[in-house]
């Protein structure tokens, strides 16, 4: 990540931005469900993140794409108790790889 930003690759919005951003501001799923990420917060690099993922969840172009999180709960709630019964989720509990 660019040291200053705000966004990864310096002070304009980029293509990167666009792809990570829908997962990384997913990432309170693991808080949720996981008790969190654990990252070393003194760590410059868990800060330059913050600072990048803070700008990024309060684009209006992302916040106007991005459903509530009430949505996520019962979807990510089914993986979390290991009942989803989609294709992935199955493959997954048989030890296979993704069909």
């Amino acid at each position: 990540m660019d040291p200053t930003g705000p966004y990864f690759l310096g002070p304009e919005l980029s293509l990167i931005d666009l792809v990570i951003a829908p997962w990384a501001i997913r990432l309170w799923v693991f808080e949720y469900f996981k008790g969190g990420l654990q990252l070393p917060e003194g760590e410059k690099w868990v800060q330059r993140w913050n600072k990048w993922l803070s700008v990024v969840e309060k684009r209006e172009s992302v916040v106007s794409t991005m459903s509530e999180r009430e949505h996520y709960l019962p979807i990510y709630q089914r993986y979390a108790d290991d009942v989803a019964q989609s294709e992935l989720a199955k493959a997954t509990r048989e030890g296979k790889g993704v069909p």
